[in-house]
């Protein structure tokens, strides 16, 4: 997991969609990666600077955040080591990148 403070310099996604689909070229195999943004609006300085308890994971609303990630990067089988989660910690202009190949 990392902390930037903007998204990558990677194009955006549609407006219409939440989920979006870049390919790369690499020795003549196509792979796909999957960018899902998840935007968190009025987000407390201090879940946005990493201060909570997870025992009280409800204050703050980190419950849905974590369930947010937790579908996008769950298969049945693993991981999906393709895909890129994006938390958007708003107003705070905080994102936090979780890959799925580094879990």
């Amino acid at each position: 997991i990392s902390f930037a403070p903007n998204l990558p310099s990677q194009s955006p996604p549609p407006s219409s969609s939440l989920h979006s689909a870049t390919t790369s070229h690499t020795d003549s195999h196509t792979t796909h990666t999957r960018n899902i943004l998840i935007l968190s609006h009025n987000v407390t300085q201090d879940v946005a600077a990493g201060y909570f308890d997870v025992n009280t994971l409800l204050s703050g609303r980190i419950d849905v955040l974590s369930r947010c990630v937790n579908s996008a990067l769950w298969i049945s089988n693993g991981i999906r080591k393709d895909t890129n989660v994006y938390l958007m910690l708003f107003p705070h202009n905080v994102t936090i990148e979780v890959r799925g190949g580094s879990v």
